[in-house]
């Protein structure tokens, strides 16, 4: 399946969902969100081997998994329409060449992520800088190259973070967005 096809998926499904709350019927919106992550997940499978954005992808529509990113909102609702808005920031990437592939990635996320933090959108901007540190983390190198082992390790960390309970506090949404640009600004000076 190419990603496209998951993105217009994705709109499909926001399209519908809209419909489904501006015609009284909010309680029919769960199920229609639940249902595009499991149809996501079933249709991408765990082959190996899968393209990295593929293996984020098939994270992000695990429903059965607990993510960080969950802890961003409280109710089940907003944390499935979250991991689908996390699909729809995906880019579509095999693998690296460069430091600098990894740079512009970087770059990308911050260019939209920076915007969505100063209008307010923090949860936004993390789940966005979350999701471009796991496909950072899950790219290889297309062939080896300096700095690209030392970037995944410097990353690494924050996918391994504990994932909470409950949800984040708006304090702790603001600090675990900020954690997670601090990782990418570290690795974007990372040297070759």
């Amino acid at each position: 399946m190419r990603l496209t096809t998951i993105k217009q998926i994705i709109l499909d499904t926001e399209t519908r969902a809209r419909t489904l709350d501006k015609s009284g019927r909010p309680e029919a919106l769960a199920p229609v969100y639940e249902t595009t992550l499991t149809a996501l997940r079933l249709a991408l499978g765990d082959d190996d081997p899968q393209p990295a954005w593929e293996r984020v992808v098939t994270t992000l529509t695990d429903t059965h998994r607990r993510l960080i990113v969950d802890a961003l909102d409280a109710q089940p609702l907003d944390q499935m329409r979250r991991r689908l808005a996390c699909v729809a920031d995906i880019p579509e990437l095999t693998g690296f060449g460069s430091l600098e592939d990894i740079y512009a990635l970087i770059g990308a996320a911050i260019n939209v992520g920076a915007p969505r933090y100063n209008s307010g959108d923090v949860r936004g901007c993390a789940a966005l800088y979350w999701a471009t540190i796991n496909l950072i983390t899950e790219t290889p190198a297309v062939r080896g190259f300096p700095g690209y082992a030392k970037a995944v390790a410097h990353l690494k960390p924050m996918i391994d973070l504990d994932v909470p309970v409950g949800p984040f506090t708006p304090a702790a949404v603001d600090a675990f967005a900020w954690e997670l640009r601090h990782a990418l600004d570290a690795v974007a000076r990372i040297a070759s």
